[in-house]
């Protein structure tokens, strides 16, 4: 077995920053159905408000799945700190992902709420 310099980590990175990228395209996927379900729901007839949130949806899982590139990016870069591999923290990524999911939450829930 070759001896490694100290500059080089002795594992090599795991498939997290895979599954990493696997879970942002997913949650984009998610966002997609979301708003299907919300335009083609049977019950009542297909309202501006519907459409609107269909289409924010859609936009939501383009942001999401450039979220998740701009992190795929960021985590190919694995510095090793101490023997171990250390990728950068997602703190514009999850927060922005988080955010906008929540307010589009929201909006469904006060669509679904009014009268038609």
């Amino acid at each position: 077995m070759p001896r490694q310099s100290q500059g080089q980590s002795q594992e090599k990175p795991g498939l997290q920053v895979e599954r990493t990228a696997l879970s942002w395209e997913r949650s984009a996927l998610g966002l997609l159905a979301a708003g299907a379900i919300l335009l083609f729901r049977q019950s009542g007839p297909v309202s501006v408000g519907r459409i609107l949130l269909a289409v924010a949806s859609v936009l939501l899982a383009v942001l999401v799945l450039g979220l998740g590139h701009r992190r795929r990016r960021r985590t190919a870069v694995i510095r090793v700190v101490r023997g171990r591999n250390v990728v950068s923290a997602a703190r514009t990524e999850v927060p922005l992902f988080g955010w906008a999911v929540a307010g589009f939450a929201a909006a469904t829930v006060v669509l679904l709420l009014l009268p038609y």
